[in-house]
């Protein structure tokens, strides 16, 4: 195994041994803003945690969103906060999308409960 391939692997499980909840892949849109901004993206997955949002100009580790979106089938739109936790960059040598890990900092309990019917529907 190349060192690279090691480094690779090494990661992988370092994030899966962090992530306590089990993510999906979903497509929704999701409007968020930061201190600066107001954007629109799309979600590559999405756990009771947190959530992926593919974009070519994700915002920088730490900081702070508000965020809106809603789920599939549902008509109710989720409101809460979360931070970004890594990003991949659009120059990156890495295998995934450009984009940004984000997780819930807030996140109301009706909420979170829909985030988890939704997720344990899709098994």
């Amino acid at each position: 195994m190349t060192r690279a391939a090691l480094d690779a692997h090494r990661h992988d499980a370092q994030v899966h041994r962090r992530r306590r909840s089990v993510r999906k892949a979903v497509r929704i849109m999701v409007e968020y803003e930061s201190t600066e901004d107001f954007l629109v993206d799309y979600t590559a997955n999405l756990s009771v945690g947190g959530m992926f949002i593919v974009t070519d100009k994700p915002l920088s580790r730490g900081t702070r969103l508000r965020m809106s979106f809603r789920l599939p089938g549902g008509e109710e739109t989720i409101e809460a906060t979360g931070v970004v936790r890594w990003a991949v960059q659009p120059s990156s040598s890495e295998p995934m999308r450009p984009g940004m890990g984000i997780s819930f900092e807030e996140l109301g309990d009706l909420d979170r409960a829909r985030v988890e019917a939704l997720l344990a529907a899709w098994g």
